[in-house]
């Protein structure tokens, strides 16, 4: 038998973990819709429409499938996640994720910078306490706009 890589195990707990705690808290996603609060300026618009014009530079379908994918699964993962105290929990798992995904963020260093500039247009990094609906639901607004800018056909 071989032995299972420690990375390799560490994702599928996690992977558990997401897929147990939003399994457990669909019925109340479905039952309980709070209205997410926009705040939204003419800078992170600006920064918004920045990152759609440099995911628009990028001309790898995969690639651009991969990313939404990862901002799209992290907001509908955060509107329902009940197991966060806050925002600080959320920053390792998104890493492991993007890892996961193989999301080279080298790859494309014009998009990076363009996602970055937006999160800290956001306060991303601002410690958030996640222990209400309403807080969940600011917060993926974040990665709602993110997937939002990088649709794509």
């Amino acid at each position: 038998m071989q032995k299972i890589n420690k990375t390799t195990y560490a994702l599928a707990v996690v992977l558990v973990l997401a897929a147990t705690t939003a399994w457990s808290n669909l019925s109340s996603y479905f039952t309980e819709k709070e209205e997410v609060a926009v705040v939204s300026t003419d800078e992170s618009n600006s920064f918004l429409s920045k990152i759609t014009e440099e995911f628009k530079k990028i001309e790898n379908k995969d690639d651009k499938a991969t990313i939404y994918k990862l901002f799209a699964g992290a907001a509908s993962y955060l509107e329902v996640c009940e197991s966060l105290d806050g925002t600080y929990q959320f920053d390792p798992i998104l890493a492991r994720v993007q890892n996961s995904y193989g999301w080279n963020r080298e790859k494309y260093p014009d998009f990076t910078d363009a996602v970055s500039n937006y999160l800290v247009d956001v306060n991303y990094d601002d410690p958030k306490p996640l222990t209400t609906k309403q807080e969940r639901l600011d917060f993926a607004k974040i990665f709602k706009n993110l997937a939002e800018a990088t649709k794509h056909e």
